[in-house]
């Protein structure tokens, strides 16, 4: 009997069609079903929430437990609380140290956040049972989770093998996504929608046949159907492709969850939360679709940093200061884009402002200017097979051209399977439009 590894998503926390479906496939695997709980978005909202306003308010804490005990309510109206009130009691006493004493840092943070899936998962919990599917939860700190110690963006690095191999030969398993332990015993979050990559880790650690997506806030469809009309789902990804449209707006997914997964072909599958079937499937096989193009993808959360210059190509060592100082300024590069004469640096817009600082600090003497561009998207065409097939970047320049739109800056030829185009933001929906309607639409 294989194990069954599932991520669920708290999106769907009081959809109980979806978690009765769910539970219905949980009660025919005859071995052991892990269940990766993310969190509930209203929960974890009201988290951030209190840790942004910590020092501002002598109240924040109170609030947070009563918005808390109302959501609660909610969903499982009348049913004992206990659980899930000793949780946010130990939630709401963290904060109100960090407010007392001033002690705050990325690990505190992390462990608060950790508590937005621990009480999704006593919610789930408590709705299983009432259902009458029992449970068991495992809790990262208990289980060995260890993880590196990069907060915020942690690599899970092992498993404790003996304390899983002794479980029992059947059941269900719930656990708390996204964080793990470093080795000093601190929480160290994986980041946003981290759950998938912790499923992914456990899903190779205990060598399952699969990896189970069920529910993601956003599936995987050929452009965003709130610009375009009538998208259709992605019914084939490989590891690539599906790892390059992780880091775009309309997808929901983290970025790492292939890497575990990869070396051992193992395939992922993508349950729909409408459907309750299987609509997508992730694995290494390089399926080309005949427009070669799977989808039109974007980002609004992108800034640009322009470094202009005659002597930028002739000064050696600009890029790799630059980079440095971003690095350590904890600031991520997302693409860069160089010509001899400027230097352009893709990051998210929340950093564009700090990076212009510390590259005037630098003191370029061959840099003339130095412009940020805020007001831009990151446009994406992602498929295999654009190395291998004639027409697609004339495609995509055609598209924008005809209807008029300034690219700012267009990078291709990186990958098999990307090319970008910058534009304004006040012409990305025009943007989408033309350039799905050119690869999807025209006969």
């Amino acid at each position: 009997m294989s194990d069954c590894i599932i991520r669920f998503s708290g999106s769907y926390i009081n959809n109980d069609l979806f978690i009765s479906a769910l539970s219905s496939r949980l009660e025919q695997n005859q071995g052991r079903s892990f269940l990766v709980v993310s969190a509930a978005p209203f929960i974890k909202n009201r988290i951030e929430a209190a840790i942004i306003s910590v020092f501002n308010s002598e109240n924040g804490s109170n609030k947070l437990k009563n918005e808390l005990i109302d959501f609660w309510e909610l969903i499982l109206p009348g049913q004992s609380i206990s659980d899930y009130l000793q949780l946010v009691k130990k939630l709401v006493n963290i904060l109100e140290g960090i407010r007392l004493t001033g002690d705050y840092s990325q690990a505190l943070k992390g462990q608060l956040l950790s508590f937005s899936e621990k009480l999704t998962l006593v919610l789930l919990k408590q709705k299983l049972d009432s259902g009458s599917i029992h449970s068991t939860v495992l809790l990262p700190e208990e289980y060995g989770f260890l993880v590196s110690g990069d907060y915020g963006n942690a690599t899970f690095l092992s498993l404790d093998k003996q304390k899983l191999e002794a479980l029992p030969a059947t059941g269900l398993f719930l656990i708390p996504g996204s964080y793990g332990l470093t080795e000093n015993g601190k929480i160290a979050r994986a980041g946003n929608s981290a759950s998938d990559y912790t499923a992914a880790f456990l899903t190779a650690f205990l060598k399952a046949p699969k990896l189970t997506l069920w529910g993601l806030e956003k599936e995987f469809i050929s452009a965003d159907p709130s610009i375009v009309k009538n998208t259709s789902k992605i019914k084939r990804l490989t590891y690539s492709e599906a790892s390059e449209l992780a880091y775009f707006d309309h997808y929901s997914i983290h970025p790492r969850v292939v890497e575990p997964l990869e070396a051992k072909h193992i395939p992922i599958e993508i349950v729909s939360a409408e459907t309750n079937k299987v609509e997508t499937v992730i694995n290494t096989e390089t399926y080309i679709a005949s427009q070669v193009v799977k989808s039109v993808a974007y980002s609004d959360d992108i800034s640009v940093l322009k470094l202009d210059g005659a002597g930028v190509g002739l000064k050696p060592g600009i890029l790799a200061i630059a980079t440095k100082s971003f690095t350590d300024a904890g600031i991520n590069v997302k693409s860069v884009i160089t010509s001899q004469t400027s230097i352009n640096f893709i990051l998210d817009k929340q950093s564009g402002e700090r990076a212009k600082q510390l590259v005037r600090e630098s003191g370029f003497l061959n840099v003339n200017e130095v412009k940020l561009l805020n007001d831009v998207t990151l446009i994406g065409i992602v498929g295999h097979g654009m190395q291998q097939n004639y027409g697609v970047s004339a495609t995509l320049f055609t598209a924008v051209a005809w209807n008029k739109i300034n690219v700012i800056i267009s990078g291709s030829g990186a990958s098999d399977l990307a090319s970008y185009l910058v534009v304004k933001s006040s012409d990305r929906n025009k943007s989408i439009k033309a350039i799905y309607s050119a690869f999807f639409e025209t006969n």
